[in-house]
């Protein structure tokens, strides 16, 4: 059994990569892994996503275009 956190944080990828055979397009397969790279990072980082899809959404609202101040680590102190 390895302990490592990157392994740990690898595992649901390796998941995914099997289950994206079976999406309908290559649009769903980037779509799909976007969507867990966003989740990925709010758990290394410690935040809620759903959270921070809520504060990122408000924010995109509002006009905001500064890209990197969006990400989790910078929107969810």
């Amino acid at each position: 059994m390895d302990n490592l956190p990157a392994e740990r944080a690898l595992r649901p990828v390796t998941v995914q990569r099997k289950n994206s055979l079976f999406f309908g397009s290559v649009k769903g397969i980037q779509n799909s892994a976007i969507y867990n790279t966003f989740i990925e990072t709010c758990k290394q980082v410690g935040v809620s996503f759903r959270d921070y899809f809520c504060s990122l959404l408000r924010e995109l609202k509002k006009g905001r275009t500064d890209y990197e101040n969006l990400l989790p680590m910078t929107i969810c102190k």
